[in-house]
């Protein structure tokens, strides 16, 4: 399950949270909340659409590889307005810059092509800019949409 809340700090910002479980599903109600927050505040579909993914492949990577199936929480902040939106991801696991990552290596043929291993390098592509820093024991990841 998850807890939502939501704040209107003026008339053109719009914040929304929202706590995961951690569990196999969550990545799913984490993409249907934020497709309904964005869809309320007349998000552009393909801003919504790049939102969805940053939050499947990061919640997806912090279910599968921190938590290993083990109850964490994770949470989620979309910060909304006329001209852009902000995703940030929290989580409790190990540290982990997912930036640090380096791009994948294209593959001479669909043949030689590894499976999986593009999430990250997706998030990156989708996002205009990210960050990450390890804040009192927490990963924060920030996605930024224009």
């Amino acid at each position: 399950m998850g807890r939502i809340s939501a704040e209107m700090p003026d008339d053109t910002h719009q914040r929304y949270s929202l706590t995961l479980d951690g569990s196999g599903t969550c990545a799913d109600r984490g993409s249907e909340w934020a497709r309904a927050m964005a869809g309320q505040a007349g998000v552009p579909e393909d801003r919504v659409a790049a939102i969805d993914l940053c939050i499947v492949e990061l919640v997806t990577n912090i279910v599968s590889h921190s938590y290993r199936g083990e109850p964490g929480e994770i949470r989620l902040d979309l910060d909304l307005d006329g001209e852009a939106a902000v995703l940030t991801v929290t989580d409790t696991g190990p540290a982990f810059d997912p930036l640090s990552v380096p791009a994948p290596v294209v593959a001479a043929s669909i043949e030689e092509a590894p499976i999986g291993g593009l999430g990250i390098h997706m998030v990156r592509s989708s996002a205009s800019a990210c960050e990450y820093a390890r804040r009192d024991g927490r990963n924060v990841f920030t996605a930024r949409f224009r």
